[in-house]
């Protein structure tokens, strides 16, 4: 009970925030996207039980990436969007390469958090890659396959096309993946891209009460 409430908190949170930073501009909402990718990456090692589910930590954040992104879109336009997802990239990258970096520094007698820090961020290679490729590849699919869906649907919320599009999006994140980080390596696959595809689909159901009530709060 206590993760799913902390699950139901975070959801309200990044979804609120998603609306506040769109009132600092342009620049506001591209520096969340960098944020929640960067989380997204750091927290994906810890897992937790939800709903008798293995999930990870950071599918929220993945997916508060995405409606960040197409509120960018929905208010700055295509070039807006195209300039954050590559300055989100360029963040990930670095913190991918510099954290590396930081793990080959030899400690001195008196550290302590060297064994912490390489369990945290020594991602195997393959891992590394894997999200790399599949964050950029996601982010771009998602911000055409938005602006496409707003075209065909102009009359529908911007909340609700925006959950339609990212459930594809963070199915097709699931399975690339998963597949390329994954495969070979577990038995079980099939089975974790299902559960990973159906928590996903239960935070952005979350998300959508949030983001009505933080557009009314940060539109005033």
């Amino acid at each position: 009970m206590l993760n799913l409430l902390l699950f139901l908190g975070s959801c309200a949170l990044i979804a609120g925030f998603a609306w506040f930073f769109s009132r600092l501009g342009q620049g506001g909402l591209t520096a969340w996207i960098a944020i929640l990718s960067l989380l997204a990456n750091l927290f994906v090692l810890k897992q937790i039980d939800l709903l008798g589910l293995n999930a990870t930590a950071s599918d929220i954040f993945a997916i508060g990436n995405l409606l960040a992104l197409n509120l960018l879109q929905e208010k700055y336009g295509r070039q807006a969007t195209q300039n954050a997802i590559w300055t989100s990239f360029s963040c990930l990258l670095f913190f991918v390469i510099m954290s590396q970096i930081h793990l080959h520094y030899e400690p001195s007698l008196y550290d302590n958090s060297q064994s912490s820090y390489s369990l945290i961020l020594a991602a195997t290679p393959r891992m590394m890659i894997a999200s790399l490729f599949t964050f950029l590849l996601i982010d771009q699919f998602d911000s055409r396959f938005y602006r496409y869906m707003r075209q065909r649907l102009p009359q529908v919320s911007m909340i609700l096309v925006s959950a339609m599009t990212m459930c594809i999006s963070q199915t097709l994140d699931s399975i690339l993946c998963n597949t390329l980080g994954l495969y070979g390596v577990v038995g079980a696959l099939t089975e974790i891209i299902l559960v990973s595809v159906a928590i996903k689909v239960l935070a952005i159901a979350s998300t959508i009460p949030w983001a009505y009530v933080s557009r009314k709060l940060f539109s005033q």
